[in-house]
This record gives structure tokens, sequence and C-alpha cells, in this order.
């Protein structure tokens, strides 16, 4: 039976490419690759065409142009995160911050020797710490989660000691969308002389508590899941006081000035933490994305994406043999569930099945092993949300299931 018919606020698709050469297309793999809206991809083509130079300090007028670019986007991503544009800076990718991040961080100044991470951390977090550890010599421990996907906080509390360095926990987990209580983490953190690290990628642009507020010393996300911008670039945020004194692990580039044959100086923040070269064409889109999306927040984006939420949550539900895992409510963006008892049809056949009616999503271990072997030892289906799906893509969602289900047990 049909759950009751809900409206919804937003037809944005038209704002995305994709939907131009796949207009069926139910598309809920967000939290994996988020789309990139045309105004984007237009303004990256444009770099591209008219500048596309990423040298930061030459002096001569397109290498400015390129520069100047880039500080009006950390100005702008700046002011969207209700902070100073020095306490942000792109990167790579995640595991890139992450390791310059450890193997800067003063070990042997501290007398701290142990790395924290919770079980939920995806890949990036997890094995890059890991390796971490393992060039360095310190000791790692996993903080656990519970049967719901929930980090146990009794067992954080008993975990985190004086020689713990590094705390690393998400705000909200991939596979299930948990959201975990990052001031609580915090607090415990700081009390025991460690620094929070804290992945906000399936929050940033979602939630409306600006990041900076978790209480962690050091946010790291993609800019193209939540924010919308191309693929290929991560940001950094980092505490003012820590930014003060952290020495990045990895340098090169316009990290460094004053370089010769047996010194160098580090440069000023935020330079100090962007070595090598920037990705400045998927920079210049990101500055557009995130244009496109005040532009949606003003015209109710975070009223229509709960409305699709509850949409998703009730249907999912309210069919039979989809076993829905954790505790998702209305604000959750991420579900994930398996189709059958004890997980009868595989993950990967129901996403298979779900393509053939043009739903994309994402099916399998999500690279979060220890988080998703929890629910499934093959894996779980996964289905984000995010501001251009409808209730439409839902109901095609929901019934195909019913269909699959239906057909196969």
């Amino acid at each position: 039976m049909k759950v009751p018919v809900m409206t919804a606020q937003l037809d944005v698709k038209s704002d995305f490419g994709i939907y131009d050469i796949y207009p069926e297309l139910a598309y809920f793999d967000s939290v994996s690759t988020t789309l990139v809206p045309k105004k984007a991809i237009k303004a990256t083509t444009v770099f591209l065409n008219t500048i596309a130079v990423s040298s930061r300090r030459g002096a001569y007028r397109l290498a400015v142009m390129g520069n100047t670019l880039v500080e009006n986007v950390r100005t702008s991503l700046a002011d969207f995160m209700n902070t100073d544009k020095s306490q942000i800076s792109f990167h790579e990718s995640i595991p890139a911050i992450l390791a310059s991040l450890a193997y800067g961080y003063g070990w042997h100044r501290e007398d701290q020797n142990r790395i924290l991470i919770a079980q939920s951390e995806e890949h990036s977090i997890l094995t890059a710490l890991m390796r971490v550890a393992e060039v360095l010599g310190l000791d790692v421990g996993i903080i656990p989660i519970d049967a719901t996907g929930s980090l146990q906080m009794e067992r954080l509390k008993e975990l985190v000691n004086r020689k713990t360095g590094i705390v690393a926990v998400g705000q909200v987990t991939p596979g299930i969308g948990a959201r975990n209580p990052i001031n609580e983490v915090a607090e415990i953190a700081h009390e025991n002389g460690a620094i929070l690290v804290t992945d906000a990628t399936r929050s940033i642009g979602i939630t409306n508590t600006p990041p900076q507020s978790l209480g962690a010393d050091v946010l790291i996300f993609s800019g193209n899941i939540g924010l919308m911008g191309p693929p290929g670039l991560a940001v950094q945020w980092i505490d003012e006081a820590l930014g003060a004194i952290l020495l990045p692990g990895i340098i090169g580039g316009s990290a460094v000035a004053n370089v010769t044959t047996s010194s160098y100086d580090i440069a000023m923040q935020p330079d100090k933490f962007e070595s090598g070269t920037i990705n400045v064409p998927a920079i210049v889109g990101l500055g557009a994305a995130i244009d496109y999306l005040r532009s949606l927040y003003s015209r109710g984006f975070s009223s229509h994406l709960k409305t699709l939420s509850r949409y998703m949550l009730e249907r999912l539900t309210s069919i039979n043999d989809v076993f829905v895992y954790g505790l998702p409510d209305e604000n959750s963006t991420i579900f994930g569930f398996n189709v059958g008892q004890d997980n009868a049809i595989s993950c990967h056949d129901v996403s298979l099945f779900l393509d053939q009616s043009n739903v994309a999503v994402r099916s399998g271990l999500l690279c979060a092993h220890p988080l998703v072997r929890l629910f499934a030892e093959e894996g779980i289906v996964q289905a984000s949300l995010y501001v251009y799906n409808s209730l439409d893509d839902i109901d095609r969602l929901a019934d195909s299931l019913k269909l699959i289900r239906d057909q196969l047990i």
C-alpha cells in the first residue's frame, strides 16, 4: 500500500547536464559522487579555455588571474562556513591531507604514540592513518560501534588517554548515515590532550550546522560531495590555534619559501598546507557550485531535502522483505538496506536489477569494510539523496524493489 502523497518543492534536474542525456535517471549515489551543476562545469571550462594557468606565484597576467580565482573561492567557501579563509586549504585527496597532518604532528614533543579511529570510518581515513602508524611505529586503537552503527561512547572514554595524539571520528557514517556526537567526542579528546579529526564529507552542504562549530580541530571533506564541485579536490579546515603551530608533514611547491640546498622556510598559512600543484580547475568549479548551492538554500533546499528523506524512509520501511539498517530518521539522506531474509538476494544483483529501471544505487562494502560487515558480510545497498532527487525517483526505487522481491523471493 502506498504511503500518503507528499509534495516536493524543488525541481532542479534541468540544472544538471546528466539529465539531458539520461532524462529517466533516478540517481541515488550522491554520497559517493554528487552530480555537478552546469554552472560549475561551465566555470571550469571557461577557466581552462581562457586562463588555464595553475602557477601560484607567477607575476604574469594569466598567473595572477588564476591565483585571484583561487583566493576568491577560498573566501567564498570561508564565508559559507562562517570561518576565516586562512583556515581553509585545498588538497588532492583526503588521504593526502591525513598523511601530511599525521606525519607533521608533534608526536615526540607531546610524548604521544596512539591514534584512535572509529570503526565506522571509510578507508580513506582508516587505512591512511593505519599506514602512518606503521611508518612511525605508533599504536592504533579502534573505537567500536554497536549493532545500529552508533559509536560506543563508553568504549571511547576507556580507549582515549594521554598517549593519544589523534582521534578520527566522522560526522556522518557511510552506508547507513549514522550521525556521531562530534561535540562530545571532541570534549573527550581535548580532555586527554588529543586533537579530533572529523570527516565532514557526508554532511558539508547538507546540514545547517556550521561545520567548525562541531568542536573538531580539523575538518576534512571532498569538494565533489555535498558541495557539488568537480571531482579531484579535497578541503581541509583547521582550528586557528592548531594551524598556527602545526607543520605539515608533506611540503613542496607553494608550501615553502626561501629554499637552499640545506634549508627551507615554511610558508604562511594556508599556503604551507598546499604542497605541489593544486587543482585550480576543480577549485574554480567548486566556487561556482557554492554560488549555486547558496541559491538553492534561498529556494527551500533544506525543506525539500527533509521531504525527500521522510518519504524515502516511509517507502523503504513499508516494503516487506526490505531490511533497512541503522536508525534512519527524517533527517537522514543515506539509507542502507538489503532485500530478503538473511540477504537472500545479493546486494549487487539488486543494484543490477535496479539499473535496468534506470535507478542508480551503490552496492557492496562501500569502501568501509569494518562498518558494513557488521550488517552483511557481502555488503549492502546504499541509496543516498540530494537536491535533484524527486518523489517520483523514490517511487521508482521502491516500486522496483517490490518487483525484485516478488520475482526473486
